[in-house]
């Protein structure tokens, strides 16, 4: 809000400074617009010269009134309109039929004063400065004489020259001082309205802080009775249940008593637990001993076993060639019966001379006909053998099977007996712990008879400072509703000051 109205105060300075410029800058070009065409007229100016004058305050009373027109605030008007008028006051001087032109200087530099721009009047006088000695360089080396036709005077030089520069230094330093008194006021003004407004806000604050603390207080002052009035009716209950704790203590004492007592047996039960834990480890670890040896001899089993099953596999394979001997043997046998029969046919043929001969092949049959049957026999023994051979190799095989059942289970049975001794030492640890705690509880529980005894005691200190607190509550009371109305007359007091808020 406060920007606000800034932007709008600033806003309204320049408006008006702009206008009142602009009316000024206005009538000057009109008295000159329609001097210079009376100065042509009456043959003291020629028509060049007055239509530069004119096309030049034509264009700069456009210029400003464009610029004023777009923006009446405008920070550019100020550029704009003083340019202008150099344009025309340059021309004027330099042209003029006039010693005394020059003072057009004066009414239109004192107005930009009201911009407070020493940067913009610092400028404008250094080219209105120019502009003055360009002047009297001018018609002294050039003209020979005055503006006027009058010879050259060093009277009026000096004036004109005294006149503009003491002008100029005098309205650079003023509005340099201006400038200066005008932030110096400024900044105290607001220095002092500042300080003002903080003294204003600190007690408005303090006055409001106040209040407010007296409402609250108010507030407390009231909880505050009523607190103490039920603090009151509280210690009266306190003193009449403090008679019924001293009873509740006495049945307390007896049954931590009994606890005690439950304590002790659970304690005895806990060292029996604890032995039991003891034999039992011991226990497993036997286990654990048997099932390490038993693991050995089923090791020894399946050592031996293999053995076995290489034995029998060696006997099998013997009895095969046993069995492919005899069928040779039997071959050779039916090959020598079938040569006897053959030499009893040949000798039959040969009559009395084969005759002999005959009974040799006789006696050969007859040989090879037990040596056939004695192969037939081997080979029924083999081939029995064989068999034999056989079942033993599966049975010893199943053996082999139920070894390695054996020792699997014999392997889990291990495993377990392990599982059971770390149970069992977790077990153990665990009855261990148990009997700390229960050592512990027995001494908290010891240590709660004490502090039993001590509330006992404590209790019976208590309803006598019961009774005093109750007497000083009813005191504390009084006081509090006596507070309270002070407080509401100061509440009341303080909101008077709420019209200045």
């Amino acid at each position: 809000m406060e920007n606000q109205n800034n932007t709008k105060n600033t806003y309204n300075i320049l408006k008006t400074v702009n206008t009142f410029s602009l009316i000024i800058v206005t009538i000057i070009d009109i008295i000159l617009f329609f001097g210079y065409i009376s100065d042509y007229k009456q043959g003291h100016i020629s028509f060049l010269f007055m239509f530069m004058v004119q096309c030049v305050v034509i264009i700069s009373m456009i210029c400003s009134y464009i610029v004023y027109l777009r923006k009446k605030d405008s920070p550019y008007f100020k550029h704009v309109s003083i340019i202008g008028y150099i344009a025309v006051y340059a021309l004027a001087v330099f042209g003029a039929q006039n010693d005394m032109v020059f003072i057009m200087i004066f009414p239109i530099s004192i107005i930009y004063i009201l911009y407070f721009d020493y940067a913009l009047i610092l400028k404008a006088s250094i080219v209105f400065a120019l502009i003055n000695v360009g002047d009297v360089i001018y018609y002294v080396l050039f003209l020979k004489h005055m503006h006027s036709g009058a010879p050259l005077n060093s009277t009026s030089i000096l004036l004109q020259a005294a006149c503009v520069i003491m002008y100029l230094v005098v309205l650079c330093q003023t509005t340099r001082i201006s400038n200066r008194n005008n932030s110096i006021k400024i900044n105290n003004i607001n220095d002092e309205k500042e300080k003002s407004a903080q003294l204003l806000l600190d007690v408005l604050s303090i006055v409001d802080a106040v209040k407010e603390n007296c409402t609250t207080a108010e507030t407390y002052i009231r909880s505050l009775g009523q607190d103490v009035e039920t603090t009151t009716t509280t210690l009266n209950q306190i003193a009449e249940a403090n008679s019924t704790n001293a009873q509740s203590i006495d049945k307390q004492t007896g049954m931590t008593s009994n606890i005690q007592e439950m304590i002790y047996s659970t304690k005895e039960m806990a060292d029996q637990m604890l032995a039991l834990a003891h034999q039992s480890e011991t226990a497993v670890q036997g286990g654990q001993e048997a099932a390490r040896c038993l693991q050995a001899q089923s090791r020894e089993n399946i050592a031996a076993n293999q053995q076995v099953v290489s034995s029998v596999s060696d006997l099998i394979e013997n009895a095969k060639a046993v069995e492919d001997i005899t069928e040779q043997i039997f071959s050779i046998s039916s090959q020598t019966n079938l040569l006897a029969l053959n030499a009893s046919i040949e000798s039959a043929r040969a009559g009395e001379a084969g005759r002999g001969f005959a009974v040799v092949a006789e006696q050969i049959r007859q040989l090879a006909d037990e040596t056939r049957k004695l192969t037939e026999m081997i080979q029924h023994i083999v081939e029995n053998l064989r068999n034999n051979a056989d079942a033993a190799k599966t049975t010893v095989d199943e053996v082999v099977e139920h070894v390695n059942a054996q020792q699997d289970l014999i392997n889990n049975a291990s495993t377990q007996f392990t599982g059971i001794g770390t149970h069992m030492t977790q077990l153990n640890q665990t009855i261990q712990n148990t009997y700390s705690k229960i050592e512990e509880i027995l001494q908290s529980n010891n240590m709660i008879v004490d502090s039993i005894n001590q509330i006992s005691s404590v209790s019976q200190e208590v309803a006598a400072s019961t009774q005093q607190v109750v007497a000083l509550g009813e005191n504390t009371r009084d006081a509090a509703q006596n507070a309270e109305k002070l407080m509401s007359e100061l509440t009341q007091t303080v909101k008077m000051v709420d019209k200045y808020l």
